[in-house]
């Protein structure tokens, strides 16, 4: 049987396109989300498409033990991950204290804790294999502080430094890491993350979910350990580190408010 690559938050969004794209290249999957109907349709669509063997596994990754079964599972059928895509994860929008506390503590839990648990997982196994690939789906959000998306933006800096760093301490080996960080694309996230204003989104000009993966795996094959889709996010990437903080996160809050509608009482 040939290795797996294994992609969380699968059933739309990036994770699909990242299915799509790794099928087309004849590559086993393994595909991870809440929904088994979503995963059993996308399976459906993958092998008539592309006859690759894909396997399902519906799991909620902000369970404490939901990123250990995964791998168990994986060890039982004997389904070897070469390449671990830890894309699942979620935002909020509005002001820190429009949402309960509850709500971050799964954020949290999916965009950092089940990350970092799967890499750790799996990244051990890649290790006594000699070889294996990680992309850890963080954000542009990760490079400053994200007003009226605190949280979230907080969860990708963490999974752009922790990338950076294993990545660094696995230099001199045949497995490599990449923190992917696209800018707007055109995915559900945004009206799954509370946005009311979708207009703004549905008008503006984004990246297609195709365009970020095929970045993703260019980036992930020549070895680099970080990448911004699209040469206007990497400029404002490169702009966010030179511009003071002190001026430039009153003007991030406000044209947050502005783009997408959001009010200082909320």
């Amino acid at each position: 049987m040939s290795p797996y690559a294994l992609i969380t938050g699968a059933s739309r969004g990036l994770g699909a396109a990242f299915a799509h794209r790794l099928a087309s290249e004849k590559r086993s999957l393994i595909l991870v989300a809440r929904s088994q109907e979503l995963l059993v349709s996308l399976k459906t669509d993958l092998a008539e498409h592309h006859g690759v063997s894909v396997q399902v596994l519906a799991a909620d990754l902000t369970h404490p033990d939901a990123a250990r079964s995964i791998h168990a599972e994986c060890m039982r059928h004997g389904w070897r991950v070469s390449l671990l895509v830890n894309n699942a994860g979620i935002g909020r929008f509005g002001a820190f204290l429009q949402h309960p506390p509850s709500d971050y503590d799964g954020m949290i839990r999916l965009n950092v804790l089940a990350a970092v648990e799967l890499t750790h997982l799996f990244l051990a196994d890649m290790r006594q294999a000699s070889h294996g690939e990680i992309i850890n789906v963080a954000s542009m959000a990760a490079f400053q502080p994200t007003p009226y998306i605190a949280v979230y933006g907080a969860t990708k800096a963490f999974l752009l430094s922790f990338s950076e760093a294993i990545a660094a301490e696995c230099f001199g080996t045949n497995i490599r890491i990449l923190a992917l960080c696209p800018g707007a694309t055109r995915t559900n996230f945004f009206k799954a993350a509370g946005l009311q204003n979708l207009s703004v989104i549905e008008s503006a000009p984004m990246q297609s979910a195709e365009a970020v993966v095929d970045a993703a795996l260019k980036a992930l094959r020549s070895g680099q350990t970080r990448v911004v889709p699209g040469w206007k996010n990497r400029v404002m990437a490169t702009l966010s580190g030179l511009v003071p903080r002190r001026w430039n996160l009153p003007l991030s809050a406000r044209a947050i408010q502005q783009a997408f509608g959001i009010t200082s009482r909320e």
